[in-house]
């Protein structure tokens, strides 16, 4: 029966049966039921511990307490013990509360695991086969992108798979006992089952996009979806970082644990769960609302990594996106951000650091997404006219169109044009909450969107002309230009003790506004204008060399050689 379901899948999925068939062996079955077995007796024994089972004191003169006991009514005087006791003088047990802890605790553990391990695996495993040569034997076979995509996921943790099973019937067993109803705890396991989905084909293009890091991918990647489950168990900060809790599913347990028991608290991880809200609607209200959000996060993130598996997979030199896919990206994006943010005035004094931080990792993104490498460059610069589809030369033949919609062009304009959009969606929203009812402090967020969209220009020219070098490991280069870009300006100046107040416009004009949103009225609109002239004469000054570059490489080997 094994071998027909087995040959069943490698004809379904050759890749998933070669995954399988290397991993699936007794040795690596037995450790990995091993960590699962192993963690789930530790936590039990631990809260059997943790039960009373005696009162220790005979005379009862001390006041007994657990918290794992029924306590005692108000109008019950009877003294030396707040815990309640049947006939017998057993202390009653809240087994709800009880079993509720070992619930909780399964779950943090399962989707710690799931995430982060799996991440781990995928990208490792992208890693040992690019290096050993046998990802390009897998590019030449029949198979799909999309075959050989899903044959990774399902198939590299499936260790990991097999753990989160066996952990399964005392997780269920502990839901129920804790009076958690099993169609919320249902939800829970798809909220599971998509983000692993948006975390793991996150890892696949992650993998396949860094092989310059080297050994380095896989340790960065789990690190990175590690921060992003802590960011997800902490208090709700009712801003637009709250959609950090809905790309885990630490967002619909906080549904499953708050209000089943008196007096119980569990790290505020249900804290302010009821106050949630998305474009003013109540989801932190009913389960239903806060799984389907989720579900929609995790399936339009998955979505737009898939599309760029489809692209990058077939073709390494290709961008992760096209400039059409990226539009639509953005537009897809955006709105989730700001859904989060409107739960207060995302204006107000501390409110506007989420929102700003999200949107400058996702253009951080879209930066990465889009800009071409060297040779690509090289030949739209040269071949332009030749490499434009015949249906596409007649509204295509300006350079500014090209620009907008060309593959292997330069991607600043593309940028611009998704800026742009993306202030567009977010201006629109705070305008419809204020209804023009504005305050100076609100005026101002027009001029941190273009102070902010100069800055992204100037990091996606910088990182153009970077990947246009002739040198080694020009992404290295570029990823450490733009970080070192962002932190170091406002490190350095508040080492000199140039505060935002004092020097206004060093800060408006060379650090994103996350770092002086915190400052209300920091500049007057003289200073403002000031910092974005000089933000603008910069970013011209760096279009201007890579035109040149360009211009440059469009010229012919015979050209170039007679000029000389």
């Amino acid at each position: 029966m094994t071998l027909n379901l087995l040959d069943k899948i490698g004809n379904w999925n050759p890749q998933l049966f070669r995954e399988i068939k290397g991993r699936l062996n007794i040795g690596n079955m037995a450790i990995a039921s091993a960590f699962s077995f192993g963690p789930q007796l530790l936590l039990f024994m631990y809260y059997s511990a943790q039960l009373p089972v005696a009162l220790r004191n005979v005379d009862r003169t001390e006041p007994i307490y657990n918290r794992f006991c029924v306590l005692k009514t108000t109008t019950d005087t009877k003294p030396g013990t707040k815990c309640l006791t049947d006939t017998l003088g057993n202390i009653v047990i809240d087994w709800p509360k009880w079993w509720v802890e070992i619930f909780i605790w399964l779950s943090i553990f399962s989707v710690l695991v799931l995430l982060v391990a799996g991440t781990y695996m995928l990208v490792s495993d992208l890693d040992k086969e690019e290096r050993r040569g046998t990802l390009n034997f897998i590019r030449l076979s029949p198979q799909s992108a999309n075959t050989i995509f899903i044959g990774k996921i399902l198939g590299v943790p499936i260790l990991v798979y097999l753990a989160a099973i066996l952990a399964i019937p005392l997780h269920l067993y502990s839901g129920l006992a804790a009076q958690i109803p099993l169609n919320e705890i249902l939800c829970f396991y798809m909220a599971i089952a998509a983000s692993c989905s948006l975390f793991y084909s996150t890892a696949m293009l992650f993998g396949l996009t860094t092989s310059w890091l080297g050994g380095f991918q896989p340790w960065l990647a789990s690190g990175i979806a590690l921060f992003v489950f802590v960011i997800s168990t902490i208090k709700l900060t009712v801003t637009a970082g709250d959609l950090g809790t809905f790309v885990s599913a630490i967002g619909i347990l906080r549904y499953l644990i708050v209000g089943r028991m008196d007096n119980y608290e569990f790290n505020s991880l249900g804290a302010d769960i009821h106050q949630l809200q998305w474009f003013y609607l109540p989801i932190g209200k009913n389960i239903v609302s806060g799984i389907i959000l989720s579900l929609s996060i995790c399936s339009i993130g998955t979505y737009w990594m898939w599309q760029g598996w489809q692209r990058r997979f077939p073709n390494p030199t290709t961008t992760v996106l096209s400039k059409r896919q990226s539009y639509f990206a953005v537009i897809c994006c955006q709105p989730i951000i700001l859904g989060f943010a409107l739960q207060s005035d995302p204006l107000a004094y501390g409110k506007t650091f989420p929102l700003l931080t999200l949107n400058l990792v996702m253009f951080l993104i879209v930066i990465a997404s889009l800009t071409s490498d060297r040779q690509s460059l090289y030949d739209w610069a040269r071949y332009r006219q030749q490499i434009v589809p015949s249906g596409h030369k007649l509204w295509r033949r300006y350079p500014l169109l090209d620009l907008v919609w060309s593959e292997k062009s330069p991607a600043i304009v593309a940028i611009a044009i998704n800026l742009l959009s993306s202030s567009f969606i977010l201006l629109s929203g705070l305008i419809l909450i204020h209804r023009g009812e504005f305050q100076k402090s609100h005026t101002s967020i027009f001029w941190n969107v273009i102070l902010g969209i100069n800055l992204i220009l100037i990091y996606a020219t910088i990182t153009q002309l970077f990947l246009f070098l002739k040198t080694r490991n020009q992404e290295i280069w570029a990823v450490g230009t733009i970080s070192g870009a962002i932190l170091l300006p406002p490190v350095i100046l508040s080492m000199l003790l140039l505060t935002p107040e004092k020097n206004p416009v060093f800060w408006l004009s060379s650090t994103f506004p996350i770092f002086w949103s915190f400052s209300p009225d920091i500049g007057s609109g003289t200073t403002i204008l000031i910092s974005i002239l000089s933000q603008w004469t910069v970013l011209l000054l760096l279009n201007l060399k890579l035109r040149s570059q360009l211009r440059l490489a469009g010229q012919s080997a015979s050209k170039a050689l007679l000029k000389a």
